[in-house]
């Protein structure tokens, strides 16, 4: 799956967002609303999320390998995004 996150226009102080966010890795569920404008079902098993913020571009992908890690934190889990649009 490919989630599709703009923070660029949210008010949530970083603690809520991380509560959220955690809760959608707990739950799977990246169903838009929220900073989460877009979700992609590509068929594969792990979640690749493309991330907007105040301070750049990130992508992180969630497999079953990182993914108490990416609940405890996307802002320390997530990598610039080099590629380029």
């Amino acid at each position: 799956m490919q989630v599709y996150m703009d923070r660029t226009a949210c008010s949530c102080w970083i603690a809520a967002c991380e509560r959220t966010f955690g809760w959608r890795v707990e739950h799977n569920d990246w169903s838009e609303g929220g900073c989460i404008v877009n979700s992609v079902e590509d068929g594969k098993p792990e979640v690749t999320i493309f991330l907007k913020d105040r301070d750049g571009k990130k992508v992180m992908t969630i497999t079953d390998l990182n993914r108490w890690d990416a609940y405890e934190s996307w802002s320390r889990t997530a990598t610039p995004l080099l590629c380029v649009e």
